[in-house]
């Protein structure tokens, strides 16, 4: 069951959430879906998986060699301070690219919304050590309700697939004795109310 846990947390890692919620979002039943040309969602998916996944992850790789953290894991706060900052950065930079493309507001607000969210997660890590996998699937979640109240999309069998996804990743998170339940609840609904705030 730990090695169970492993995998459903390597899989949902926090910095996949931005591509996995494009991937979603570029395949719903909304004008994003046939509006969007093929290449404009493949450069933007391409896009934010190197800058918001493949490069962050790569200097984290370069902070466990080095003895910086202990493991990708990062189970003390004070691990997590570095990762946050290269992940805030390379979000920053994300919304600068987006902004010379013609990419539309929604998926503009999805990532401003997940650049906020990493930000007051880095702020809170100094006193406390909410979860960044649940605040990502929290995320998806505010994004999609957004899309169905903006533009009276029918998207629930995506809301159905996030809520399953919250449930095994939060309670993957539990048997590895990484978070508290306040701490993954508190992930989740900080990642569905920033992303709603941005749409709203």
């Amino acid at each position: 069951m730990r090695i169970a846990a492993k995998i459903i947390s390597i899989v949902f890692n926090p910095l996949l959430m931005p591509t996995l919620g494009l991937l979603l979002l570029f395949n719903s039943n909304t004008y994003l879906n046939y509006a969007v040309p093929s290449e404009l969602k493949q450069f933007t998916l391409l896009l934010v998986l190197l800058i918001t996944f493949v490069i962050p992850f790569l200097f984290i790789l370069m902070l466990r060699n080095r003895g910086v953290i202990a493991s990708l894991e990062m189970y003390q706060s004070k691990e997590r301070v570095l990762p946050y900052i290269i992940s805030i950065t390379s979000f920053i930079f994300t919304i600068y690219v987006l902004k010379q493309t013609p990419v539309v507001p929604i998926i503009f607000n999805f990532i401003i919304g997940a650049t906020y969210a990493t930000c007051l997660a880095f702020l809170i890590n100094f006193k406390w050590k909410i979860s960044a996998h649940t605040i990502g699937i929290g995320g998806l979640l505010g994004a999609f309700l957004s899309l169905a109240f903006k533009l009276n999309a029918d998207v629930s069998i995506f809301v159905v697939a996030i809520l399953i996804v919250f449930g095994l990743v939060a309670s993957a998170r539990l048997m590895l004795n990484a978070h508290t339940q306040a701490q993954i609840y508190a992930g989740f609904l900080l990642g569905i109310i920033t992303q709603l705030l941005v749409f709203y």
